[in-house]
């Protein structure tokens, strides 16, 4: 029995992220855009500590995809601030 919950515990580390997320998945993508919408607004400068390059990846992708997204958001008001500032 042992046996079987370490190899239970081994296989849910591996279909996990370090938050406990399942990678891919549309809670896993909106809970990373928003820590990395947090990152870029100076408003938590830990929120991305546990981000892994596929979540980076998959938040700037869905951030030029999709218009709801947080860091999309982010983005452009930052251009518009830079811009007004020249």
């Amino acid at each position: 029995m042992k046996h079987l919950q370490r190899r239970l515990k081994t296989m849910e580390t591996v279909l996990t992220d370090p938050v406990g997320l399942v990678p891919h998945t549309r809670k896993w993508l909106e809970y990373w855009d928003r820590q990395f919408y947090l990152y870029m607004t100076g408003q938590d400068h830990n929120a991305i500590w546990l981000s892994s390059i596929a979540a980076y990846r998959a938040v700037m992708k869905c951030a030029g995809e999709n218009p709801s997204s947080m860091v999309r958001r982010a983005l452009c008001e930052n251009n518009s601030q830079t811009a007004s500032a020249a």
